[in-house]
């Protein structure tokens, strides 16, 4: 059933993600253009999907009696950060390309392509697992991969608490709110919000589409730490802690989202965080959008073999 669900759903993202690439070809979407559409997405559409999602499916309950998902997030970024670290080692990966290397594969594209995924899967929890995972998983972000990002020779960026009030965690914070306190909403704002919900996997896709026409990614394959990369962190690694989590009796809906998130390509703004803080941005962008691209077919294949 999982497989069926994230093959059906990834040929549709990939079909979605091949008129945004045909639409930047054409010159429907311009490159210049890319900077914007993100910001509609980030700032508009996945907040709006977050929040109301987890409105429309979440209880007080159900949020207590998950918890655990933010220890199963913890202990799988200290794994995928050893991991990755061990490979960067035994791979003999230049300065700064090692910890660009790390970047990229310790951290998913949750929003883009994870949080539409699990809702696909699972329509009642796969938010609140993203939910609790985007916890977790943003704290890490702009702390330790923010150090990742920037070069050695530059200056450490100082920590900024401001930084952590991204679009997504405002949401999260707010449906957080109206869940744990049952608080209300109109139905016509419903009805509203509904509407931008059901619009915004979409235009996910048009925009990696569009992403991946512009980016330049051919460099990038002749580098052997990709493929191992994606073997590794794509395909081994959800594979062996999926099969082993379907051991240990926790729900089978909070396994599978995890391991799909474990499967994850590289999430969509690292290239812009790698060219802030450092030199190495076009590596960064190859690598995001081969992980894209690879994707279609190595997500549906972790889901058959380890789910």
């Amino acid at each position: 059933m999982i497989f069926e669900t994230t093959l059906n759903t990834m040929t549709i993202f990939f079909l979605i993600l091949a008129t945004g690439f045909a639409a930047g070809k054409l010159g429907v979407v311009k490159k210049d253009y890319l900077p914007h559409f993100a910001q509609l997405i980030t700032k508009i559409l996945l907040p709006v999907l977050m929040f109301y999602s987890s409105y429309e499916s979440i209880t007080r309950q159900t949020l207590v009696e998950n918890l655990s998902m933010l220890g199963l997030s913890v202990a799988f970024y200290a794994l995928v950060i050893a991991v990755t670290w061990l490979l960067s080692k035994a791979l003999r990966l230049p300065h700064d390309k090692d910890r660009i290397f790390m970047f990229c594969f310790v951290f998913g594209n949750t929003g883009f392509v994870g949080l539409p995924l699990l809702l696909a899967l699972f329509p009642e929890t796969g938010v609140l697992y993203m939910m609790l995972f985007t916890v977790v998983d943003q704290l890490l972000f702009w702390t330790f991969g923010i150090w990742l990002a920037t070069a050695r020779d530059r200056k450490r960026a100082s920590f900024n608490a401001r930084n952590l009030l991204t679009p997504n965690i405002v949401a999260l914070v707010l449906a957080l709110v109206f869940v744990v306190f049952e608080l209300p909403l109109p139905s016509v704002v419903c009805d509203a919000l509904a509407t931008v919900k059901n619009a915004t996997s979409a235009m996910c896709m048009m925009y990696l589409g569009a992403l991946l026409c512009f980016s330049n990614w051919m460099g990038v394959l002749r580098r052997k730490e990709l493929y191992v990369g994606v073997g590794v962190k794509m395909i081994a690694l959800p594979m062996a802690c999926g099969s082993a989590l379907m051991l240990t009796g926790l729900p089978y809906e909070m396994v599978a989202s995890l391991t799909m998130i474990m499967a994850l390509p590289t999430m969509t703004v690292v290239p812009m965080i790698a060219s802030q803080y450092g030199r190495e941005g076009e590596y960064a962008a190859g690598i995001t959008a081969v992980t894209l691209a690879l994707s279609v077919a190595t997500l549906p294949l972790v889901a058959f073999v380890a789910l």
